[in-house]
């Protein structure tokens, strides 16, 4: 008769560790989700960013993006995982479907068009990382945002919202330039420069110069545009300041924005050879950037016929 009174309180017993183990094994399981989350949404790691072998990263990043997503599906308020994906599509957009695409225009109009197309839908999807990163960054924004977008820009004050900003700025903008042909593509222009210059308001060096380098495209679009070629100039000054020569996208941001439409040979050459000599090695964080400078220097430099009229 005590053993079966005991039972009851055996089972219980049993009952309580089994759910204790439960919740002890969902904490866990939360607990490595979000640690794996921070150690991947903690920007662009060192493992891609001092690489020099393009085809590694090529190959490597495709995986990387999408375990990101995996566990952004698992942890959709970790604002550090929207960043790096914001990051690592632009990243693989621009250095691996647009330059490619310009490469193979001449040869293979059909996959240029192609490639296009995928740079597009990945500074999309970027973009779309980017803000969503911001509006878990700033709460009033989220709420605002869609209602009256300049208002809810201009009063985000949280130097923590910079790189979200930015990101968002950029990959809306590289959308832009890859859809001219699209009416409401162009009428956002200035939606991406709002970011940007807010961030530009709440930090002008941010990123070694990155805002800067922005700028100088942006105000060397043309007067027509609204543009200023002497507010490029600046911007490229101060962006090339900032960098301290670690960081070659200064340089070829002006060439192609101002030295090419420009017609100035001497300016392009001047620089294309300062990026093409520099030492990779010379600057280790940036060396995927740099190495994808170089290798669009050397496309630059082989169509260079193409690019200038005259002698």
């Amino acid at each position: 008769m005590k053993n079966h009174r005991l039972l009851p309180c055996k089972n219980m017993l049993c009952l309580t560790a089994a759910a204790m183990l439960l919740c002890s094994a969902c904490s866990v399981k939360k607990i490595a989700v979000n640690s794996f989350a921070d150690a991947l949404g903690s920007g662009a790691g060192t493992a891609f960013t001092s690489e020099s072998d393009l085809e590694l990263v090529e190959g490597a990043l495709p995986f990387s993006l999408k375990t990101m997503e995996t566990l952004l599906e698992k942890a959709p308020q970790h604002k550090g995982l929207c960043l790096s994906l914001a990051q690592g599509y632009m990243l693989y957009g621009y250095g691996f479907c647009e330059l490619k695409a310009d490469e193979v225009k001449g040869s293979d109009f059909a996959r240029y068009e192609h490639l296009r197309d995928r740079a597009k839908l990945f500074y999309q999807r970027a973009y779309g990382y980017a803000r969503r990163g911001l509006e878990l960054c700033d709460a009033d924004f989220a709420k605002s945002g869609g209602a009256n977008f300049a208002e809810a820009v201009t009063a985000i004050d949280d130097k923590s919202c910079i790189a979200y900003l930015y990101w968002s700025g950029a990959a809306l903008a590289k959308w832009i330039t890859l859809a001219k042909t699209d009416p409401a593509a162009a009428a956002r222009l200035p939606e991406a420069a709002a970011y940007m210059q807010r961030a530009l308001v709440l930090d002008p060096d941010y990123d070694s110069g990155s805002l800067q380098e922005f700028f100088i495209s942006y105000e060397a679009r043309g007067s027509i545009m609204g543009g200023d070629m002497i507010k490029a100039s600046e911007h490229f000054k101060k962006a090339e300041a900032l960098a301290a020569g670690k960081k070659l996208s200064p340089w070829l941001t002006y060439v192609e924005a101002c030295s090419i439409p420009n017609q100035n040979k001497k300016e392009f050459a001047e620089y294309i050879q300062q990026i093409l000599a520099f030492n990779l090695d010379a600057s280790p964080q940036n060396r995927l950037v740099n190495a994808i400078a170089q290798k669009r220097a050397r496309f630059l430099l082989q169509k260079k016929d193409d690019l200038f009229l005259g002698d």
